[in-house]
C-alpha cells in the first residue's frame, strides 16, 4: 500500500509531496486541571473550556520531479498507476523537469497565504484504493485550513539535497476583514436516494435552506455546498461530494432538489437483504470558504428509497 500526498492552494493549483519523509499529525484537547486540597490525583476536577486543535506536519526531500505541479482535480491515471493532477505544469517549455528552486518558488507564489479568502487543503490518496474510489477521486483523508508556514533547508555536507517542512492548521479562515462564511444551513424534508430503486442508487438528493438572521449586509454569498457521507456505524473516514450553484437572491433562500452524484455509494444488501443506510452532513460555501455543518447533532441518516 502507498500514498501519496496533494496540497490544493489558490487557483486550484495541487502540489503533490512525492517524497514525503514523514508526515505527523497532532490534536489538541486542552483540558485545565484544578486539584482539590486534601484530595488524590482522582478528585482532580478537569475543565474543559477550550476547542480542539489539528495539525499537521510534513517532511519531504524536494528532488528534481517531472510532474509535482498541477492544476484541477486530482484524477487516477491508471497508465501511471498513481494519482496526478488533470492539467500537469510544466516547468519551462525547454526544462521537463522541476528542479529544487523552481519548486521552492513555486510553493512560496501560490501557496504562501496572501489574501483574506486563501484557502487551502490537504489530501492523502491510496494507490491500492478501491475501483469505485479511484473512479470517484475519493482520498483517503483530508484537512481543511491555513499554512502556518514552510521551511526549506540544506547542508554544506550534501547541499544538492533539500528537505523541505509544511505546518498546516485545520479550520475555517475568519479574519475581522474577511468574507463572511455560513451559519450552518437547514436541512428540509428528508433527503432521500437519487434513482428507482436503493440497489441503484447514483447520489443522494437533499432540500435545504440558508441560515436566516443575519445582521443587514451579512448575509454571506452563497456559491455551492458540501456534503459529508459515510455508512451509518461506519469508521471510516468521512467522504465529501462539492457541487456548485448560484445563490438564491429571494427570502428565505430555499434551496430544492439539490444533487449530489456518488459514484461510490454501496449499494449491495446484506445477508438479510438489507441496504446500508448512510449518515450525512451539509455546509454551503461562499468566497470566504466552507461554513458550518448541518448533521452534527442530531445525526441526519439517509434511508432505502
Amino acid at each position: 500500500m502507498a500514498y501519496q500526498v496533494f496540497l490544493t492552494g489558490r487557483n486550484n493549483i495541487n502540489y503533490e509531496f512525492i517524497t514525503f519523509n514523514d508526515i505527523s499529525i497532532n490534536k489538541q484537547t486542552p483540558v485545565s486541571p484544578m486539584p482539590l486540597p486534601e484530595e488524590d490525583s482522582d478528585e482532580n476536577v478537569l475543565i474543559k473550556v477550550e476547542g480542539n486543535t489539528t495539525t499537521m506536519d510534513i517532511t519531504w526531500t524536494i528532488l528534481n520531479a517531472s510532474s509535482p505541479v498541477g492544476s484541477g482535480a486530482i484524477i487516477w491515471d491508471s497508465s501511471l498507476g498513481k494519482w496526478k493532477s488533470t492539467s500537469p505544469k510544466e516547468s519551462s517549455p525547454d526544462e521537463p523537469l522541476w528542479s529544487t528552486f523552481q519548486q521552492i518558488q513555486e510553493l512560496e507564489s501560490e501557496f504562501a497565504p496572501k489574501s483574506i479568502s486563501d484557502f487551502f487543503k490537504v489530501r492523502i490518496f491510496d494507490t491500492e484504493a478501491s475501483s469505485s474510489d479511484k473512479t470517484g477521486g475519493i482520498a483517503k483523508y483530508i484537512k481543511d485550513g491555513l499554512l502556518q508556514g514552510f521551511t526549506f533547508r540544506t547542508d554544506s555536507s550534501s547541499p544538492v539535497n533539500w528537505i523541505g517542512n509544511m505546518q498546516f492548521i485545520e479550520g475555517s479562515v475568519v479574519t475581522s476583514l474577511s468574507s463572511n462564511t455560513h451559519e450552518s444551513p437547514t436541512i428540509t424534508g428528508t433527503p432521500v436516494f437519487i434513482g428507482s430503486n436503493r440497489g441503484s442508487a447514483t447520489g443522494i438528493e437533499i432540500d435545504f435552506k440558508e441560515f436566516l438572521n443575519y445582521g443587514s449586509g451579512d448575509r454571506p454569498v452563497t456559491t455551492g455546498a458540501i456534503l459529508r457521507y459515510k455508512p451509518v456505524g461506519s469508521v471510516a473516514f468521512w467522504r465529501e461530494k462539492e457541487i456548485s450553484f448560484s445563490a438564491n437572491t429571494s427570502a428565505p433562500y430555499n434551496y430544492t432538489n439539490k444533487q449530489f452524484v456518488l459514484t461510490d455509494l454501496d449499494n449491495t444488501q446484506d445477508s438479510n437483504g438489507d441496504y446500508l443506510d448512510y449518515t450525512i452532513r451539509l455546509s454551503l460555501l461562499t468566497l470566504g470558504g466552507r461554513g458550518q455543518w448541518e448533521g452534527k447533532d442530531p445525526e441526519i441518516v439517509v434511508s432505502d428509497v
